[in-house]
C-alpha cells in the first residue's frame, strides 16, 4: 500500500475503491476507508510496514503523503501502534530475487522528527542493521512514544539478540521487546525462540551479576518482574493485550 501506490492502485481497483495513481484527496479517503474496513474485519494490535534504507520523513512522495495523510491518522483513530521495519537495502543481489536484499542503515534523524511531530502516535520500531540499535535506544529514550523491538532478520543471530537487549537493558530497563517471530513459518518461530530466550536469560543474568557485584541484592520478585515484562507483559501493555 505504501511502498508501491502504482501497484496498490491497481490492487484497490479491483476491489472496488475509487483510486488513481494522482493521491488525490478522495484517493485517501478511500485509502482511510479501506483501512478502516480491514481493521473492523482483523480488530488487528498494530499496523506494521518495512521500509527501505532510504526512508525519510517528511519526505515529497507518494510514501510520506499516504504515511502522514492516511496511516498515521489511521493509527491515531483506532489507537493502534505503528510498527516500522527500517533498514532493507532492496534487491542487493538480483539474480537472487526477493531473497537478494541486503542491510542499509537508516538515518535516525527522520524517526526523530516522526516521533516529535506525532505524539499521539505509537511507535514500534526495530531496524536492521546493528549500526543503528545504538540510535534507535537513545531515541527511545527521549521519546515515550518509540518503543523498540526484536531483532529482525540479519540482527537474529544469537550473539546480536544478546548484545542488543542487553544494551537494551542498559539503557531502556524492560522498556523494549526483546524479541518477535517474524516468523513465515512455524519451524522458524520454533529456533528463533529458543536460542532467543537463552539470549535473553544471558543478558538479564549480567546485569544481575553487575548489581550484586555493586552490593545492590537482586530478589527473587525483581527477577520474575523483569522476565513477565521481558516475555510479553511490556509488548502487551503497548498492544492492548491481556497478560
Amino acid at each position: 500500500m505504501v511502498n508501491h501506490w502504482p501497484t496498490a492502485v491497481a490492487s484497490l481497483s479491483q476491489l472496488g475503491y475509487s483510486v488513481t495513481a494522482e493521491l488525490s484527496r478522495n484517493d485517501i479517503s478511500e485509502v482511510r476507508r479501506y483501512f478502516d474496513e480491514w481493521i473492523a474485519k482483523m480488530r488487528p494490535s498494530y499496523l506494521a510496514i518495512s521500509l527501505a534504507d532510504d526512508f525519510e520523513y517528511p519526505e515529497e512522495s507518494s510514501r510520506g503523503k499516504l504515511l502522514s495523510e492516511a496511516v498515521l491518522p489511521t493509527c491515531r483513530e483506532h489507537q493502534l501502534p505503528f510498527a516500522m521495519m527500517m533498514g532493507v537495502k532492496r534487491r542487493v543481489n538480483p539474480r537472487l530475487g526477493s531473497a537478494g536484499d541486503g542491510v542499509g542503515l537508516v538515518e535516525l534523524a527522520s524517526l526523530e522528527r516522526l516521533a516529535s511531530e506525532n505524539a499521539e502516535n505509537r511507535f514500534l520500531v526495530t531496524t536492521l542493521a546493528r549500526e543503528n540499535s545504538h540510535g534507535l535506544c537513545v531515541i527511545a529514550r527521549k521519546f515515550a512514544n518509540v518503543l523498540p523491538f526484536g531483532c529482525w532478520w540479519f540482527m537474529n543471530n544469537p550473539s546480536l539478540v544478546e548484545e542488543t537487549t542487553l544494551m537494551r537493558l542498559e539503557m531502556l530497563g524492560t522498556s523494549f521487546v526483546p524479541q518477535h517471530s517474524d516468523a513465515r513459518i512455524f519451524d522458524q518461530l520454533i529456533c528463533k525462540w529458543q536460542h532467543a530466550r537463552r539470549a535473553i536469560a544471558a543478558a538479564l543474568t549480567k546485569r544481575y551479576q553487575a548489581l550484586e557485584s555493586s552490593g545492590r541484592r537482586v530478589t527473587p520478585h525483581e527477577i520474575e518482574r523483569d522476565a513477565r515484562a521481558l516475555m510479553g507483559g511490556t509488548a502487551a501493555e503497548w498492544l492492548g493485550l491481556e497478560w
